[in-house]
């Protein structure tokens, strides 16, 4: 049996959420005017809404039970980004016409910008950790 420590835990945390953001980043570079119609199809199915609401909330609530840590270091912007994912898991069980209208409306010209800050903060986590 492998068990890992806190440290390990930590760093595959740092890992995978890293990896998720320059992906997640240079999708919106480059496909970043597709972002509209991905977006009406996303809410036009309220149970994948709900869904993914659910699946965000339980992956972050594990995050954050696991590494809860403001203490200035590298661990902490895990922990911010694990309480952003569980904001917006509850923004899709809760509220999911009013992240729709956002989306949709007040950031479809920062698409490039959002882009450009997940990739930077991507690979300052996966490489920090």
């Amino acid at each position: 049996m492998i068990l890992l420590n806190h440290m390990d835990i930590a760093l595959i945390v740092a890992k995978l959420l890293g990896t998720y953001l320059v992906v997640s980043g240079l999708f919106l570079l480059m496909r970043g005017k597709t972002i509209p119609h991905l977006l009406k199809d996303f809410f036009g199915h309220p149970a994948v809404v709900y869904l993914t609401g659910i699946i965000l909330v339980t992956l972050s609530a594990l995050l954050i039970i696991e590494n809860n840590v403001w203490d200035g270091t590298w661990h902490t912007l895990i922990t911010i980004f694990a309480w952003l994912i569980l904001f917006k898991g509850l923004a899709y069980v809760f509220i999911p016409e009013t992240i729709h209208k956002m989306a949709s409306q007040k950031f479809r010209g920062s698409f490039s910008a959002f882009g450009l800050i997940a990739v930077i903060a991507g690979l300052y986590i996966f490489f920090l950790g």
